[in-house]
């Protein structure tokens, strides 16, 4: 099993929203961005995917979802400032020992740097370059319960 944390698209601004930021929805490009993701796990067999309650992550996961006819389950611990509640969750799942199939998780910039901080510092290995842009992936594998490597994707998901 491998699991993917995704950073939420390309959003309208803080600066110019009016309303309250959890309902602040994805831009043109995010939108853009979000079929991207998509195509992304096109041929990836998906059990599971949780999303943060925010409108633009789940703009962003939606395509992904209705694309491989998985229920998005909402979760606030991938709210922003949810960050030892993210990783609870990532060991939660981590433990499950399906190797067939992944789950995705969709949250923001906060979020996700702590997390990768967080798994790094517990010793998962990062070959390469790591970030945290708008619609990027980390594929996150595990070995015996343990998250073990992290390769990240940027947002044009190279």
């Amino acid at each position: 099993m491998k699991i993917f944390v995704v950073r939420h698209a390309s959003a309208v601004e803080r600066f110019v929203w009016n309303g309250d930021d959890p309902e602040r929805p994805l831009d043109e490009e995010g939108s853009n961005q979000s079929l991207m993701v998509a195509k992304y796990f096109s041929d990836t067999n998906i059990s599971s995917i949780f999303c943060s309650p925010a409108v633009r992550c789940q703009q962003t996961i939606w395509p992904t979802a209705q694309k491989s006819g998985t229920k998005i389950e909402l979760s606030n611990s991938l709210s922003e400032g949810s960050t030892s509640q993210a990783s609870d969750l990532v060991e939660k799942l981590a433990q499950t020992n399906n190797s067939d199939t992944s789950s995705i998780l969709c949250s923001h910039g906060d979020v996700i740097s702590e997390l990768i901080r967080s798994l790094t510092l517990n010793g998962m290995n990062i070959p390469n370059r790591k970030g945290f842009a708008k619609a990027s992936i980390w594929e996150l594998f595990f070995l015996n319960g343990k998250i073990d490597t992290g390769f990240y994707h940027e947002s044009h998901l190279s």
